[in-house]
């Protein structure tokens, strides 16, 4: 069964890893994504956090993670010869997506107005950090500093630590899952009207969705959000994370129901009765109480006891993991979220990476080739595009690939 977007081409001018991520769940719906690098440098996220032999490859696991069903060419933007080629490339696409600066692409002359007098119903998706718009538009922009920009730092860690990041790149990747979305509704949306259009994903925009519950808790209610460390936002004791036996877990109870089969499955039904479970609010004004009544309780046996107790009872509980355990979680044996495919050229053998986050009864997304060296397909695209042998060899000598 087909997927989604096969005989979509994408031209993907983006790197690092939310513009690379959004172009890549396309490729893994069955987009003929294109990725475009620098010779000789490509994508930073090549050699980020790599060590030596990946880094020499410049396939560093986190550009393998991201990168995958891509073909990739090398094109030196400044170059004379280079708008030759991207005149090419832009008649037979759908979508571009670069994440820029605001401007740069722009003063290079492959602005989206541009690109639409070459195909006008392209839809080209700008990924940047503050937007194409603004006195910050232009601003060079990593996750970190959207973290903090947004006010994502300022309710993460505890009274006691001050302002802390989170340990992976949530800005990236919901800000690669919002371009991908944008995409998606203006390809559906040109298969009713026949237009493209021009997507503004800014990653402080979607930072802010991300925090709409704390965001809209200010403004309609003029709560100004703390640092809570592990607690839940609604300030009950009883959400939150214990250290077990051996480990660590965190459960989630907020309701009456699920208080008594709480106190029903940590072998303490007495609890139930109890003036501080008895309510929403009751466990609120004596949080710490609470929290420590039922620390007190888990640290008695391992987190699989509680897990089969508390999640028999239908009580909302899982355990910390490490990610060497997550990726044993037995869980993931029925998602098939992580793809394995054989690794590119050489890497020996086969490589696991993170997929889409969904499955579809026809047309599953998967991951069917490892993510390209550097300008590995660059003969054979430019060759589709009626370049021969040797104007490539003379465009390679020349510096433009």
């Amino acid at each position: 069964m087909a997927r989604a977007f096969e005989g979509i081409r994408v031209i993907d001018f983006s790197q690092v890893l939310a513009g690379p991520f959004a172009a890549g769940q396309l490729a893994l719906l069955g987009a003929d994504v294109i990725k475009i690098e620098q010779p000789g440098q490509g994508d930073q996220m090549r050699t980020m956090m790599a060590n030596e032999a990946q880094a020499a490859l410049k396939l560093a696991p986190a550009f393998l993670g991201v990168n995958s069903n891509k073909r990739a060419i090398t094109i030196d933007l400044k170059h004379p010869k280079a708008r030759d080629i991207l005149h090419r490339l832009f008649q037979d696409a759908d979508v571009v997506i670069q994440n820029f600066k605001a401007g740069v692409l722009d003063r290079l002359g492959y602005s989206y107005d541009e690109v639409r007098a070459i195909k006008p119903d392209i839809i080209y998706c700008s990924i940047s950090g503050y937007g194409q718009q603004g006195p910050m538009a232009g601003k060079g922009a990593y996750d970190g500093a959207i973290q903090a920009a947004s006010g994502m730092m300022s309710v993460t860690g505890t009274k006691d630590s001050g302002p802390l990041r989170v340990g992976y790149m949530p800005v990236d990747i919901s800000t690669g899952i919002t371009a991908a979305y944008a995409i998606a509704s203006a390809l559906f949306r040109r298969s009713v009207t026949g237009e493209g259009q021009h997507l503004d994903v800014s990653m402080l925009d979607t930072a802010m969705t991300m925090l709409s519950p704390v965001i809209s808790n200010y403004l309609i209610g003029g709560v100004v959000p703390e640092r809570l460390g592990n607690a839940s936002p609604t300030y009950q004791g009883s959400a939150d994370t214990w250290a077990t036996k051996d480990g660590f877990v965190q459960m989630t109870v907020i309701t009456d129901s699920m208080t008594v089969k709480m106190c029903q499955a940590l072998g303490r039904p007495d609890l139930i009765d109890d003036p501080r479970f008895s309510s929403d609010q009751a466990r609120v004004d004596h949080c710490d109480a609470v929290y420590a009544e039922i620390g007190a309780i888990f640290a008695a046996e391992t987190t699989a006891v509680w897990l089969e107790r508390l999640g028999e009872a239908g009580v909302p509980i899982a355990p910390v993991h490490s990610v060497p355990e997550l990726i044993n979680f037995s869980q993931l044996d029925h998602r098939g979220v992580l793809m394995t495919m054989p690794a590119p050229p050489g890497m020996q053998g086969e490589i696991t990476v993170p997929g889409a986050g969904f499955h579809a009864s026809n047309g599953d997304p998967s991951g069917d080739t490892a993510a390209p060296l550097l300008g590995q397909h660059t003969d054979e695209v430019l060759g589709a595009l009626g370049y021969d042998a040797d104007t490539i060899a003379s465009l390679r000598q020349d510096g433009a690939i």
